[in-house]
């Protein structure tokens, strides 16, 4: 599973976005968690893979998953 990211920084908040593809295939990935586990809050991919969560600024654990797939997560940076 490839997480394709971007960070966007506004005042206190940040925005977390991107795309949830196969790795081999790289097709886009439809339903895909991913998990914010400090805020015990998620979203899951729209019809492109594509995610975007506003968070406030801060370090986070993120998990992304997917049926079928290895769970994966990232510390991310405020």
């Amino acid at each position: 599973m490839t997480t394709l990211i971007h960070w966007s920084l506004a005042q206190e908040k940040v925005t977390l976005s991107g795309y949830i593809k196969d790795d081999n295939s790289g097709e886009e990935l439809i339903g895909a968690t991913i998990y914010v586990d400090q805020l015990q809050n998620g979203v899951v991919t729209n019809i492109y893979g594509f995610y975007s969560l506003t968070l406030p600024q801060r370090r986070y654990n993120i998990s992304y998953s997917y049926v079928g797939y290895q769970t994966t997560s990232h510390n991310r940076p405020h």
